[in-house]
């Protein structure tokens, strides 16, 4: 019996639309869920500054001929752990820092590129992501970390949720905001470089801000947005692979694209009722 389930997973993981959908509910429902936290902590630009730092790690690692995943993984986890400690402890300005250190990783990163050959597609690729090219290796990594960092999250829900509505209350309470503050921000890192398989550099840091700022637009409760952000994104994931399966266009670009253009008609929509009240 448990032979036949394993032959019947295999078989499904041969066809690489079924992989890529697999990825994709994973890693949505992932990002979803991070998604609240980087709204609360108001990390909108952090996580576009790891998302764009990648590009430097990924590129490292195709001119070195490792696993771009690799030091895609370092470069973020890195980039994260510093953004963070200026955040709280640097004199520097946060965006400003942000902004320099991204820009330095992409400079570093399309330097890096045009010393090596056949750099072209990998540059598409790591810009926009093709998540229909995903492994099973790449599942197994997906379904792994997400078994890992799920359970953790839920089991500390609450001291995350205190130390992202009020880190100087958390502090005072008890609780090891520091730990908490750095360990939030290497999750993030982490699942940035996941994402980029499924959408790029370039849109990765959309898929950890569309989910939250959709669901506001109908709840307010915190776990009503986690519940209404994990459906939507897989509904958006599969429907983006689906589209751009038929029209053969870049399935992250879609997947975004449609995800933002229900926001901004679901936000006309309440912004046009308060008007008409």
């Amino acid at each position: 019996m448990i032979d036949n389930i394993f032959i019947l997973i295999n078989n499904a993981l041969d066809n690489f639309i079924v992989r890529s959908l697999i990825g994709g509910i994973i890693l949505a429902s992932l990002l979803s869920i991070l998604s609240l936290f980087v709204y609360l902590k108001n990390w909108s630009f952090i996580n576009v500054g790891i998302s764009h730092a990648t590009f430097g790690g990924l590129a490292l690692g195709v001119f070195l001929g490792v696993s771009p995943t690799i030091t895609a993984l370092i470069f973020a986890i890195l980039i994260a752990l510093l953004i963070g400690y200026i955040s709280r402890n640097g004199s520097i300005n946060e965006d400003v820092s942000i902004g320099i250190l991204f820009s330095m990783s992409m400079a570093f990163g399309v330097i890096i590129l045009t010393k090596t050959s056949n750099y072209t597609s990998d540059l598409f690729s790591f810009l926009f992501g093709d998540i229909l090219t995903i492994s099973e290796n790449d599942v197994f990594i997906l379904s792994i970390f997400f078994m890992l960092i799920i359970p953790f999250i839920f089991i500390k829900y609450w001291k995350i949720m205190f130390c992202c509505y009020n880190e100087e209350v958390a502090y005072v309470s008890g609780v090891n905001t520091t730990f908490y503050y750095y360990t939030l921000l290497v999750i993030i890192a982490i699942a940035t470089v996941l994402a980029v398989k499924l959408v790029g550099v370039i849109l990765a840091s959309a898929m950890m801000i569309l989910p939250t700022a959709l669901s506001k637009q109908f709840f307010w409760h915190y776990k009503k947005i986690i519940i209404f952000s994990v459906i939507s994104s897989i509904t958006f994931v599969v429907l983006g692979i689906y589209i751009s399966y038929i029209l053969e266009t870049p399935p992250g670009a879609t997947i975004v694209f449609i995800y933002s253009l229900v926001f901004f008609i679901v936000f006309g929509i309440n912004k046009s009722k308060e008007l008409l009240r």
